[in-house]
Protein backbone atom coordinates (compact mmCIF):
# COMPACT_ATOMS: atom_id res chain seq x y z
CA UNK A 1 0.00 0.00 0.00
CA UNK A 2 1.48 3.00 -0.86
CA UNK A 3 2.15 6.16 1.55
CA UNK A 4 -0.59 8.47 0.45
CA UNK A 5 -3.23 5.46 1.85
CA UNK A 6 -1.66 5.76 5.21
CA UNK A 7 -2.24 9.44 5.42
CA UNK A 8 -6.18 9.47 4.40
CA UNK A 9 -7.57 9.11 7.58
CA UNK A 10 -5.84 12.30 9.08
CA UNK A 11 -6.48 13.92 5.93
CA UNK A 12 -10.07 12.45 6.05
CA UNK A 13 -10.92 14.35 9.15
CA UNK A 14 -9.50 17.85 8.14
CA UNK A 15 -11.67 17.33 5.58
CA UNK A 16 -14.82 17.14 7.16
CA UNK A 17 -13.95 20.47 9.03
CA UNK A 18 -13.15 22.51 6.29
CA UNK A 19 -15.70 20.95 3.30
CA UNK A 20 -18.33 23.42 4.62
CA UNK A 21 -17.37 26.08 3.51
CA UNK A 22 -15.53 24.91 0.09
CA UNK A 23 -17.21 26.14 -3.13
CA UNK A 24 -19.82 24.59 -5.18
CA UNK A 25 -18.55 23.39 -8.77
CA UNK A 26 -21.35 22.21 -9.98
CA UNK A 27 -22.65 22.82 -13.69
CA UNK A 28 -18.99 24.37 -14.15
CA UNK A 29 -17.51 22.56 -17.38
CA UNK A 30 -14.49 24.80 -17.06
CA UNK A 31 -10.96 22.92 -15.66
CA UNK A 32 -9.57 23.55 -12.06
CA UNK A 33 -6.26 24.73 -11.79
CA UNK A 34 -4.34 22.37 -9.09
CA UNK A 35 -0.95 23.44 -8.92
CA UNK A 36 2.21 23.91 -10.55
CA UNK A 37 5.25 21.57 -10.48
CA UNK A 38 8.20 21.88 -12.36
CA UNK A 39 11.19 19.73 -11.64
CA UNK A 40 11.31 17.56 -14.88
CA UNK A 41 9.89 20.42 -16.65
CA UNK A 42 7.27 22.72 -15.70
CA UNK A 43 3.62 22.12 -15.51
CA UNK A 44 0.39 23.04 -14.41
CA UNK A 45 -1.87 20.51 -13.50
CA UNK A 46 -5.65 21.33 -14.55
CA UNK A 47 -8.66 18.63 -13.83
CA UNK A 48 -12.28 18.19 -14.78
CA UNK A 49 -14.08 17.74 -11.66
CA UNK A 50 -17.31 15.12 -11.06
CA UNK A 51 -20.29 17.17 -10.82
CA UNK A 52 -20.84 18.41 -7.36
CA UNK A 53 -17.47 18.21 -6.31
CA UNK A 54 -14.59 20.48 -4.90
CA UNK A 55 -10.71 20.03 -4.98
CA UNK A 56 -8.51 21.31 -1.83
CA UNK A 57 -5.16 21.57 -2.25
CA UNK A 58 -3.13 20.24 0.19
CA UNK A 59 0.02 20.74 -0.42
CA UNK A 60 1.38 22.25 -3.22
CA UNK A 61 5.10 23.01 -4.24
CA UNK A 62 7.93 22.39 -7.48
CA UNK A 63 7.84 18.59 -7.30
CA UNK A 64 4.64 17.27 -5.61
CA UNK A 65 1.34 18.19 -5.47
CA UNK A 66 -1.51 16.88 -3.28
CA UNK A 67 -5.06 17.45 -3.05
CA UNK A 68 -8.04 16.44 -1.81
CA UNK A 69 -11.76 16.36 -3.65
CA UNK A 70 -14.78 16.02 -1.79
CA UNK A 71 -18.84 16.46 -2.17
CA UNK A 72 -20.85 18.57 -0.59
CA UNK A 73 -23.26 15.26 0.12
CA UNK A 74 -20.94 13.47 2.55
CA UNK A 75 -22.55 10.19 1.54
CA UNK A 76 -20.15 10.32 -1.75
CA UNK A 77 -17.11 9.40 -2.15
CA UNK A 78 -13.69 11.33 -0.95
CA UNK A 79 -10.92 11.45 -2.90
CA UNK A 80 -6.80 11.89 -2.88
CA UNK A 81 -5.04 12.96 -5.61
CA UNK A 82 -0.86 13.04 -5.25
CA UNK A 83 1.35 14.06 -8.13
CA UNK A 84 5.32 13.34 -6.96
CA UNK A 85 8.65 13.09 -9.09
CA UNK A 86 10.66 9.98 -8.65
CA UNK A 87 14.24 10.90 -9.98
CA UNK A 88 14.72 6.86 -10.32
CA UNK A 89 11.74 7.05 -12.60
CA UNK A 90 13.08 10.48 -14.69
CA UNK A 91 13.21 9.00 -17.92
CA UNK A 92 9.88 7.19 -17.99
CA UNK A 93 7.46 8.43 -20.12
CA UNK A 94 4.77 7.01 -19.26
CA UNK A 95 3.79 3.72 -17.02
CA UNK A 96 3.02 1.92 -20.52
CA UNK A 97 7.02 2.09 -21.00
CA UNK A 98 8.27 -0.23 -18.04
CA UNK A 99 8.77 -4.15 -17.71
CA UNK A 100 7.34 -6.56 -15.82
CA UNK A 101 10.19 -6.29 -13.15
CA UNK A 102 8.86 -2.79 -12.67
CA UNK A 103 5.44 -3.54 -12.48
CA UNK A 104 6.22 -6.55 -10.13
CA UNK A 105 8.09 -3.88 -7.91
CA UNK A 106 5.15 -1.59 -7.43
CA UNK A 107 2.65 -4.02 -7.09
CA UNK A 108 5.09 -5.22 -4.09
CA UNK A 109 4.98 -1.70 -2.51
CA UNK A 110 0.64 -2.47 -1.82
CA UNK A 111 1.14 -6.52 -1.30
CA UNK A 112 3.88 -6.36 1.19
CA UNK A 113 1.82 -4.23 3.83
CA UNK A 114 -2.06 -4.85 2.42
CA UNK A 115 -1.75 -8.50 1.28
CA UNK A 116 -5.64 -8.57 0.95
CA UNK A 117 -5.23 -6.30 -1.85
CA UNK A 118 -6.31 -7.24 -5.38
CA UNK A 119 -4.13 -5.65 -8.04
CA UNK A 120 -5.32 -5.11 -11.63
CA UNK A 121 -4.33 -2.62 -14.57
CA UNK A 122 -6.53 -0.76 -16.96
CA UNK A 123 -6.17 2.22 -18.81
CA UNK A 124 -7.15 5.96 -19.41
CA UNK A 125 -9.94 6.95 -21.94
CA UNK A 126 -6.26 8.24 -23.55
CA UNK A 127 -4.73 5.20 -23.00
CA UNK A 128 -2.28 5.87 -20.08
CA UNK A 129 -1.48 2.65 -18.63
CA UNK A 130 -2.43 2.46 -14.65
CA UNK A 131 -2.05 -0.04 -11.72
CA UNK A 132 -5.10 -0.63 -10.03
CA UNK A 133 -5.04 -1.70 -6.28
CA UNK A 134 -8.59 -2.44 -4.56
CA UNK A 135 -9.54 -3.38 -1.45
CA UNK A 136 -12.81 -5.33 -0.76
CA UNK A 137 -12.05 -7.19 2.15
CA UNK A 138 -14.85 -6.30 4.12
CA UNK A 139 -12.99 -6.41 7.71
CA UNK A 140 -11.09 -3.68 6.09
CA UNK A 141 -10.92 -0.38 5.31
CA UNK A 142 -12.53 -0.24 1.66
CA UNK A 143 -10.67 1.44 -1.37
CA UNK A 144 -9.62 1.86 -4.77
CA UNK A 145 -6.06 2.85 -5.54
CA UNK A 146 -4.82 4.09 -8.65
CA UNK A 147 -1.11 4.47 -9.87
CA UNK A 148 0.43 5.89 -13.23
CA UNK A 149 3.72 7.61 -13.86
CA UNK A 150 3.78 10.42 -16.33
CA UNK A 151 6.95 12.07 -17.77
CA UNK A 152 9.16 10.64 -14.24
CA UNK A 153 5.81 11.90 -12.15
CA UNK A 154 4.04 9.44 -10.25
CA UNK A 155 0.45 10.15 -10.16
CA UNK A 156 -1.65 8.34 -7.55
CA UNK A 157 -5.64 8.65 -7.25
CA UNK A 158 -6.95 6.71 -3.67
CA UNK A 159 -10.95 7.08 -3.64
CA UNK A 160 -12.69 6.08 0.14
CA UNK A 161 -16.07 5.68 0.96
CA UNK A 162 -18.03 9.33 2.15
CA UNK A 163 -17.96 9.48 5.97
CA UNK A 164 -21.80 9.46 5.76
CA UNK A 165 -22.07 6.65 2.82
CA UNK A 166 -24.96 3.59 3.48
CA UNK A 167 -22.24 1.37 2.35
CA UNK A 168 -18.39 1.28 2.86
CA UNK A 169 -18.49 -0.96 -0.69
CA UNK A 170 -17.24 1.37 -3.86
CA UNK A 171 -18.92 0.42 -6.68
CA UNK A 172 -17.29 -0.01 -10.40
CA UNK A 173 -19.59 2.82 -11.44
CA UNK A 174 -17.34 4.65 -8.71
CA UNK A 175 -14.31 3.09 -9.89
CA UNK A 176 -15.27 4.30 -13.76
CA UNK A 177 -15.74 8.25 -12.19
CA UNK A 178 -11.98 8.14 -11.28
CA UNK A 179 -10.74 6.78 -14.71
CA UNK A 180 -12.65 9.62 -16.22
CA UNK A 181 -11.41 12.27 -13.57
CA UNK A 182 -7.52 10.76 -14.79
CA UNK A 183 -8.12 10.98 -18.29
CA UNK A 184 -9.51 14.00 -17.66
CA UNK A 185 -6.25 15.57 -16.13
CA UNK A 186 -4.19 17.81 -17.97
CA UNK A 187 0.05 18.52 -17.53
CA UNK A 188 0.01 21.91 -19.30
CA UNK A 189 3.78 23.10 -20.15
CA UNK A 190 4.49 26.47 -18.30
CA UNK A 191 6.96 27.91 -20.52
CA UNK A 192 9.71 30.29 -19.57
CA UNK A 193 8.43 33.61 -17.58
CA UNK A 194 5.14 32.44 -16.61
CA UNK A 195 6.00 30.31 -13.47
CA UNK A 196 6.03 33.14 -11.48
CA UNK A 197 5.41 33.06 -7.65
CA UNK A 198 1.78 33.07 -6.70
CA UNK A 199 -0.34 32.04 -3.40
CA UNK A 200 -3.08 30.73 -4.84
CA UNK A 201 -3.84 27.27 -4.56
CA UNK A 202 -0.08 26.75 -3.15
CA UNK A 203 1.38 25.64 0.07
CA UNK A 204 4.58 27.70 1.38
CA UNK A 205 6.50 27.34 4.76
CA UNK A 206 5.87 30.59 6.52
CA UNK A 207 5.91 32.87 9.29
CA UNK A 208 2.96 34.15 10.81
CA UNK A 209 3.53 37.69 12.31
CA UNK A 210 -0.02 38.64 12.76
CA UNK A 211 -3.45 38.33 13.14
CA UNK A 212 -6.70 39.82 13.48
CA UNK A 213 -9.52 37.91 15.30
CA UNK A 214 -11.86 40.64 14.36
CA UNK A 215 -11.32 40.28 10.65
CA UNK A 216 -9.76 37.20 10.50
CA UNK A 217 -6.72 38.38 8.34
CA UNK A 218 -3.47 36.81 9.22
CA UNK A 219 -0.25 38.96 8.16
CA UNK A 220 2.48 36.14 6.38
CA UNK A 221 6.06 35.68 5.46
CA UNK A 222 6.10 32.87 2.89
CA UNK A 223 9.78 31.38 2.82
CA UNK A 224 11.62 29.00 0.20
CA UNK A 225 14.89 27.31 0.80
CA UNK A 226 18.01 29.64 -0.36
CA UNK A 227 19.07 27.58 -3.45
CA UNK A 228 22.28 27.63 -5.20
CA UNK A 229 23.41 26.57 -8.88
CA UNK A 230 25.24 23.87 -9.27
CA UNK A 231 28.11 25.85 -11.22
CA UNK A 232 28.63 28.27 -8.39
CA UNK A 233 28.55 25.42 -5.53
CA UNK A 234 31.37 23.54 -7.81
CA UNK A 235 33.54 26.19 -8.15
CA UNK A 236 33.78 26.56 -4.03
CA UNK A 237 37.47 25.94 -3.18
CA UNK A 238 38.73 26.49 0.75
CA UNK A 239 40.04 29.89 1.39
CA UNK A 240 37.24 31.38 -1.07
CA UNK A 241 33.99 33.46 0.57
CA UNK A 242 30.65 31.94 -0.50
CA UNK A 243 27.40 33.93 -0.20
CA UNK A 244 24.82 31.95 1.56
CA UNK A 245 21.79 33.79 1.67
CA UNK A 246 22.02 36.96 3.94
CA UNK A 247 25.35 36.03 5.33
CA UNK A 248 28.56 35.06 3.86
CA UNK A 249 31.13 31.86 5.34
CA UNK A 250 35.21 31.29 4.64
CA UNK A 251 35.30 28.30 3.04
CA UNK A 252 37.69 26.62 5.64
CA UNK A 253 36.92 22.55 4.91
CA UNK A 254 34.58 21.28 2.13
CA UNK A 255 34.10 17.44 2.14
CA UNK A 256 31.32 15.56 0.09
CA UNK A 257 28.98 13.37 1.39
CA UNK A 258 25.89 11.00 0.35
CA UNK A 259 23.91 14.84 -0.08
CA UNK A 260 26.05 17.30 -1.18
CA UNK A 261 28.06 19.13 0.33
CA UNK A 262 29.66 19.86 4.10
CA UNK A 263 31.00 23.14 4.16
CA UNK A 264 32.92 24.01 7.60
CA UNK A 265 31.65 20.81 9.57
CA UNK A 266 28.64 21.95 10.19
CA UNK A 267 26.71 23.42 7.11
CA UNK A 268 24.96 21.20 4.70
CA UNK A 269 24.37 21.75 1.33
CA UNK A 270 22.12 19.16 -0.15
CA UNK A 271 22.18 18.81 -3.69
CA UNK A 272 17.94 19.00 -4.54
CA UNK A 273 16.65 16.36 -7.37
CA UNK A 274 16.56 19.89 -9.39
CA UNK A 275 19.66 20.34 -9.75
CA UNK A 276 20.00 23.03 -7.25
CA UNK A 277 21.50 23.19 -3.65
CA UNK A 278 20.07 24.01 -0.50
CA UNK A 279 21.64 24.99 2.90
CA UNK A 280 21.16 23.76 6.26
CA UNK A 281 23.02 25.31 9.44
CA UNK A 282 22.68 23.06 12.78
CA UNK A 283 19.79 21.30 10.88
CA UNK A 284 18.11 24.05 10.41
CA UNK A 285 17.20 25.17 6.81
CA UNK A 286 18.29 28.67 5.38
CA UNK A 287 15.15 30.28 3.97
CA UNK A 288 14.62 33.71 2.00
CA UNK A 289 11.26 35.78 2.48
CA UNK A 290 10.28 35.26 -0.94
CA UNK A 291 6.43 37.37 -0.69
CA UNK A 292 4.88 38.93 2.43
CA UNK A 293 0.86 39.60 2.24
CA UNK A 294 -2.22 40.02 4.31
CA UNK A 295 -4.60 37.00 4.07
CA UNK A 296 -8.25 36.24 5.08
CA UNK A 297 -8.91 32.63 6.70
CA UNK A 298 -10.84 30.82 4.32
CA UNK A 299 -14.32 29.17 5.65
CA UNK A 300 -13.56 25.89 6.96
CA UNK A 301 -10.57 26.94 7.83
CA UNK A 302 -8.20 23.82 9.44
CA UNK A 303 -5.16 24.50 11.86
CA UNK A 304 -3.40 21.12 12.01
CA UNK A 305 -0.83 20.52 15.10
CA UNK A 306 1.41 18.88 15.07
CA UNK A 307 3.21 20.25 18.52
CA UNK A 308 2.28 19.41 22.14
CA UNK A 309 2.21 23.03 23.44
CA UNK A 310 3.04 21.61 26.82
CA UNK A 311 5.77 19.99 26.34
CA UNK A 312 6.46 21.48 22.72
CA UNK A 313 7.30 17.52 21.29
CA UNK A 314 6.62 16.13 18.44
CA UNK A 315 3.14 14.43 18.07
CA UNK A 316 2.44 10.78 16.07
CA UNK A 317 -0.70 11.67 14.36
CA UNK A 318 -1.54 16.22 13.89
CA UNK A 319 -4.28 17.16 15.94
CA UNK A 320 -7.28 19.35 13.85
CA UNK A 321 -9.07 22.03 14.87
CA UNK A 322 -11.09 25.13 13.83
CA UNK A 323 -10.41 28.70 13.24
CA UNK A 324 -11.76 29.66 16.66
CA UNK A 325 -9.49 27.12 18.33
CA UNK A 326 -6.38 28.82 16.02
CA UNK A 327 -7.17 32.11 17.57
CA UNK A 328 -7.26 30.90 20.98
CA UNK A 329 -3.82 29.45 20.76
CA UNK A 330 -2.29 31.90 18.49
CA UNK A 331 -3.18 34.83 21.25
CA UNK A 332 -0.95 32.71 23.62
CA UNK A 333 2.34 35.33 24.57
CA UNK A 334 3.26 33.44 28.10
CA UNK A 335 6.04 31.39 27.20
CA UNK A 336 4.51 28.19 27.51
CA UNK A 337 3.60 27.62 23.85
CA UNK A 338 6.01 26.89 20.92
CA UNK A 339 4.31 29.91 19.12
CA UNK A 340 3.99 30.22 15.11
CA UNK A 341 7.28 33.07 14.62
CA UNK A 342 9.48 30.02 14.06
CA UNK A 343 10.16 28.57 10.75
CA UNK A 344 7.89 25.90 11.83
CA UNK A 345 4.55 26.35 9.88
CA UNK A 346 3.37 25.80 6.69
CA UNK A 347 0.20 27.27 5.19
CA UNK A 348 -1.84 26.11 2.17
CA UNK A 349 -3.80 28.70 0.22
CA UNK A 350 -6.96 27.91 -1.39
CA UNK A 351 -7.82 29.17 -5.23
CA UNK A 352 -8.91 32.59 -3.99
CA UNK A 353 -6.38 33.17 -2.25
CA UNK A 354 -7.55 32.77 1.46
CA UNK A 355 -5.72 30.96 3.87
CA UNK A 356 -7.09 26.75 3.86
CA UNK A 357 -5.08 24.95 6.12
CA UNK A 358 -2.05 26.06 8.76
CA UNK A 359 0.20 23.43 9.53
CA UNK A 360 2.81 23.84 12.39
CA UNK A 361 5.16 21.29 12.50
CA UNK A 362 8.09 20.54 15.42
CA UNK A 363 11.34 21.58 14.69
CA UNK A 364 14.38 20.76 17.20
CA UNK A 365 15.16 23.91 17.52
CA UNK A 366 11.80 25.61 18.40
Amino acid sequence: MKKLISAILCLALALCLCCAGAEELMGVSEKTTIGTISVNGAFSLQCGLPEGYSVHPLVVNSDAVIASLSSADAAQPVMFLSIAFDETYSDVERLNDVGEDVLELLEKTYTDSDPTVEISYGETGLGTRLLIARQQDPEEMNYIDFLSIYKGYFVEFVMTPGMEAESGVLTDEQLRMCIDFLTDLDFIPVTEGQNEVNIAGQTFEARITGCNADTGMLTLELLDAVRLDEETVKSWAVGDTVTLGDTTEQVETLEEDEYGLILNDYIQVNRQEDGTYTISEYERRITRVVKTVDAPMAEGFVFMDGIDAETMAMVEEPSVHTAEEFLKVFAIDDGTDPGFDADNVRVTFDGEGAVAVVDRFYTPWQ
